[in-house]
């Protein structure tokens, strides 16, 4: 069992998927060091489950869901070993112009 922790988005899903899932995206809200990932599975706008090293060597397995909600997307990740910056992809909105 992994740690389970969630973000009100204010973006549609298909807009956090597209910053789960491209390079660009990712950059955004993980920055230019984040480590390469590898996906797992993925149902497109509602789940992607990867897998990412740290600096250590330890894996970690995330696995994001993604609502819809009237505000805009609830993302619920649940992470084997916890260094997921969930709260940096929420900033990463804030900071892009729609």
């Amino acid at each position: 069992m992994g740690v389970v922790r969630e973000v009100d988005i204010d973006a549609p899903p298909e807009d956090v998927w597209d910053a789960l899932v491209t390079e660009e995206g990712r950059g955004r809200w993980l920055g230019d060091d984040a480590p390469a990932v590898e996906i797992e599975s993925f149902e497109p706008h509602h789940r992607l489950v990867w897998h990412w090293r740290d600096d250590d060597g330890v894996t970690s397995t995330v696995d994001f869901r993604i609502v819809s909600v009237p505000a805009g997307s609830r993302v619920i990740v649940t992470e084997t070993e916890p260094a997921l910056p969930l709260a940096s992809l929420s900033a990463s909105f804030a900071m892009v112009a729609a």
